[in-house]
């Protein structure tokens, strides 16, 4: 079995080193996938909810908007403490999605937006909403497509494709598995779920600055994390090559590129 150690505690440092910043960076387009997890959710008056993998809290605090009893767990400390100062009225706390720390059929509702491609066995955090779910509870999250389906994926891998020596990247689960709507339903039927649906929203990544290159070095942790091992030139050749084939999305001195997403739903047996 490959150990993914390494790059679960990269993603949990990287994410609590980026919390202060989420916002105005990484969710100019992961809060565009959060309308259609809520309609998939279909809440209703007082449901329990819990926000896994919560980030700043903003599926938490709009659930609650929407009448919904709601708590949010992340694995990241300085994700949980920034959702604790933007919404202090919800309760955040440390916990991690593939073991969640909360008794069996607690909640009406599961949700993770942008959530599993961080973690190192999805399907185990499926089985853990599973278990805290209600029978009849739904179960929703969301997940980037891959390059086939994604200009602005297919526009990275590429370039980094051609220059970036993969073999310095901690090993990690394969980040585009959870965008196959076939492997998908399979997991989630493995794991307790029925009627299961999939449904695609055309996001849209707004990136300002003269350099799409260095925006999106903020913008996730994975790339990074691979990036910053590479030689000074090979970095360089990444930047020079990536801004370019990015300039064709740049108008009044932001990128706008196609980043679509893809919401899941499902309901406890």
């Amino acid at each position: 079995m490959v150990d993914y150690s390494a790059f679960r505690d990269g993603e949990r440092d990287g994410w609590s080193s980026r919390a202060d910043n989420y916002g105005d960076v990484t969710a100019r387009v992961t809060r565009q996938t959060i309308p259609k997890l809520l309609d998939h959710a279909r809440l209703f008056p007082s449901a329990k909810v819990l926000d896994a993998g919560c980030g700043p809290g903003y599926v938490a605090a709009i659930a609650k908007l929407l009448g919904a009893e709601v708590e949010g767990i992340d694995f990241s400390a300085g994700m949980v403490e920034q959702a604790k100062i933007q919404f202090p009225e919800i309760d955040f706390s440390i916990a991690d999605v593939e073991e969640l720390p909360m008794r069996d059929e607690t909640f009406d509702a599961v949700l993770c937006n942008i959530v599993l491609f961080h973690v190192t066995d999805p399907e185990r955090a499926m089985s853990e909403a599973r278990r805290v779910l209600k029978p009849g509870g739904r179960f929703v999250f969301s997940q980037w497509l891959g390059p086939d389906r994604s200009e602005c994926y297919k526009l990275m891998l590429d370039v980094i494709g051609r220059h970036a020596d993969m073999s310095r990247a901690d090993p990690a689960p394969n980040a585009y598995t959870l965008s196959d709507e076939a492997q998908v339903s399979e997991m989630m039927q493995r794991t307790g779920f029925t009627d299961i649906k999939a449904e695609n929203v055309e996001n849209i990544l707004h990136a300002p600055g003269r350099s799409f290159y260095d925006f999106f070095m903020t913008f996730g942790v994975r790339v990074p994390l691979i990036l910053d091992r590479q030689e000074v030139n090979v970095q360089e050749s990444i930047r020079e090559e990536l801004d370019e084939a990015a300039s064709q999305y740049l108008s009044d001195g932001c990128y706008k590129i196609p980043m679509p997403s893809i919401v899941f739903s499902g309901v406890a047996k």
